[in-house]
């Protein structure tokens, strides 16, 4: 049995994919398998996967109908056979100690997962000068669900992504990717990954991970992106169950209004809002109503924007075309002046 399972979902990415793959292989901790998940890729990516499977007996691969991601996900982690898990983007690539250095922060620290962070490269692998970090306070080793402070307070998404960790397998114990999700896919399973468990962070930047113009993360907003709202939601209700994390709990109600509002405004920035978005900003705005009086009380919103959710509870529309008056008042001035 390997000590790690690595996990590759592998979809259109036929031209990076052997990139990728070089650098697991190049590891200087040996002892693991690499499941290559080919998700039903139109391109030729299955067949590629089989011939980088004849090069290295640690390779193995699933194939599958198309699913998407977190059904890619969920095929890897019923097929992986280690003691521990880690996720690598079909496209992207680890620096050669990834795995040594992560397995050494777990059998040191005894913590069941460890994470490192990450750098950007561009499409010709170019390293980009920027990447992903975590705050001073939540490096070394501490209560897992800290980490949430990353995306709640500091508005990064280091503690969020799945790739840049490596994970005792038995975590996984009755935890699955949700395969309704297209975004948050991977994101949506941390809160159960942390619950009741310690991390050893480090902003060592090991993995290397690639910006693709068009790629899924930065495509233009569609109703999918919707799904985002599905995951901050599901941190507020998370949360609202932890009476001893109430500052998370806040955070939580904080982030949601700003996300909410923020994915209005770019929905609409784009022009009126499609059949498709209207029903679905419609079928999430229920559960902003019903958090009204949190986003009134909290801490963490300002009195302004307090003002703006009671406005656009009230009438999302109107709100929306307020902003873009004032903005456009306050432009008018400032060119006059």
């Amino acid at each position: 049995m390997p000590t790690i399972s690595i996990i590759t979902s592998v979809y259109d990415a036929k031209d990076y994919l052997p990139l990728t793959v070089k650098s697991i292989l190049a590891q200087t901790f040996t002892d693991f398998e690499l499941i290559l998940v080919e998700d039903g890729s139109p391109n030729g990516c299955g067949e590629v996967c089989d011939e980088l499977a004849k090069t290295d007996g640690r390779i193995r691969v699933v194939h599958k109908p198309n699913g998407g991601p977190a059904s890619a996900a969920n095929a890897g982690l019923d097929a992986a056979k280690g003691r521990y898990i880690s996720y690598v983007d079909s496209d992207d690539l680890l620096e050669p100690d990834f795995l040594e250095t992560l397995y050494n922060m777990v059998q040191e620290s005894g913590c069941p997962l460890a994470a490192c962070g990450a750098e950007c490269i561009d499409e010709e692998g170019s390293r980009l000068g920027r990447g992903v970090t975590v705050a001073e306070d939540l490096l070394g080793e501490g209560d897992a669900l800290n980490q949430f402070y990353d995306v709640l307070r500091d508005g990064g998404m280091y503690c969020m992504v799945t790739w840049n960790k490596l994970y005792d397998a038995r975590l996984f114990e009755g935890v699955r990717h949700d395969e309704t999700m297209f975004f948050g896919d991977d994101a949506n399973i941390m809160d159960k990954i942390y619950d009741g468990h310690r991390i050893v962070a480090t902003n060592k930047p090991l993995y290397l991970y690639r910006v693709r113009t068009g790629n899924m993360t930065s495509a233009a907003f569609s109703v999918k992106k919707l799904d985002d709202l599905r995951l901050y939601g599901g941190w507020v209700d998370f949360f609202a169950q932890k009476p001893g994390r109430a500052d998370l709990y806040r955070r939580a109600v904080a982030r949601y209004w700003q996300v909410f509002y923020l994915f209005y405004v770019h929905a609409r920035e784009a022009g009126p809002l499609s059949p498709e978005l209207k029903t679905g900003f419609a079928k999430h705005k229920k559960k902003l109503n019903g958090l009204l009086s949190a986003i009134l009380h909290c801490p963490y919103v300002p009195a302004a924007e307090k003002l703006r959710a009671a406005l656009f509870v009230l009438n999302p529309e109107g709100c929306y075309r307020l902003a873009v008056a004032r903005g456009s008042l306050r432009r008018g001035k400032e060119e006059g002046a």
